[in-house]
C-alpha cells in the first residue's frame, strides 16, 4: 500500500471516499477489490452509474447536464446534497467533486470510472488526479473499466498485489518524476527519472512481488486487472451499498 502521511484525523472525517464519475459504466466486479468505504460521492452522471451499482450517493457534484432525471430524482429521495455548478464554468464536474473530497481530509479516495470514447475526457480525468492539493491524501486509486491506476504524489511508493506475468506501465503525469525505484518488476528501475515527454515506462511485467517507489512528481501505476477482476469470487461489504 502508499506510504501514509502523520497528520490527524478526526472522527467525523472518513477514512476512504468513493467517486463516482460519468463516461461508461464502470465495472461492477471492480467494487469486490475496492476497500470499505464511508462517503459516495458522485460527479453528475455518476449518479446514474451509482444507482445501477447499489450504491447511495452523500453528495452530487456537478452542471447536471448528463445526469438523468429519473436518477436525479431518486438521490433526493434518498437525502443526497447537491451542489449545482453554472455550466459556464472553469472546473470539470471531476475536479469540482475531487476539490470537495479534500475538504472533508480523507486518507484514502477511489475514483470509479469505466472510462469513454472522448480522449479529452481520459486526460481530463489524468490531470484532474494529478492536481497538487490531492497530494495530502495518502492513497488514491483509479479503476478505469478493467485497469486499476494508482496516483503516487512524491513520496510515496505502493506494493502491487498483481500476480506475474501482469502488465505494469509507470506514467509521469504533469511533469517529470525523480527517485523511481522498481522491485518484482522485468525491466527495473533503480533511482531513475521518467519524462513526460517518454514513454520509458510503459508495458513492464510482474515477475515477484512488485513495488514502486518515487521521491517527487505524481507518477499514475497502471495495473492491468482484467484477470484479476475476471476470476475474483469474493465480495466486500460496503457502507451505503443497497439494491437500485
Amino acid at each position: 500500500m502508499p506510504t501514509t502521511n502523520s497528520t490527524s484525523h478526526s472522527s467525523n472525517e472518513p477514512d476512504h471516499v468513493l467517486l463516482v464519475i460519468g463516461g461508461s459504466a464502470p465495472s461492477a466486479r471492480a467494487l469486490r477489490h475496492i476497500d470499505a468505504f464511508q462517503r459516495v460521492v458522485c460527479a453528475d452522471s455518476g449518479v446514474d452509474h451509482a444507482r445501477t451499482l447499489g450504491l447511495t450517493p452523500d453528495l452530487v457534484l456537478g452542471d447536471m447536464d448528463s445526469i438523468s432525471d429519473d436518477s436525479r430524482a431518486w438521490a433526493t429521495t434518498r437525502d443526497a446534497r447537491f451542489e449545482i455548478a453554472d455550466r459556464d464554468k472553469d472546473q470539470t464536474d471531476t475536479e469540482l467533486a475531487l476539490s470537495a473530497i479534500v475538504s472533508l481530509r480523507p486518507r484514502a479516495l477511489t475514483v470509479l470510472w469505466g472510462g469513454g470514447d472522448r480522449i479529452d475526457h481520459v486526460l481530463g480525468v489524468m490531470a484532474a488526479v494529478a492536481a497538487p492539493p490531492l497530494s495530502a491524501l495518502d492513497r488514491i486509486d483509479l479503476w478505469v473499466a478493467n485497469d486499476l491506476v494508482h496516483v503516487l504524489h512524491g513520496p510515496r511508493s505502493v506494493e502491487l498485489d498483481s500476480p506475474v506475468g501482469t502488465t505494469v506501465s509507470l506514467v509521469p503525469l504533469g511533469g517529470p518524476v525523480t527517485g523511481v525505484t522498481t522491485t518484482g518488476l522485468k525491466w527495473e528501475l533503480d533511482d531513475a527519472s521518467l519524462r513526460s515527454d517518454s514513454a520509458r515506462g510503459v508495458s513492464n511485467v510482474v515477475v515477484g512481488p512488485a513495488r514502486v517507489d518515487i521521491g517527487a512528481g505524481v507518477l499514475a501505476v497502471i495495473v492491468s486487472a482484467r484477470a484479476l477482476i475476471e476470476s475474483a469470487t469474493d465480495v466486500r461489504a460496503h457502507h451505503h451499498k443497497e439494491n437500485p
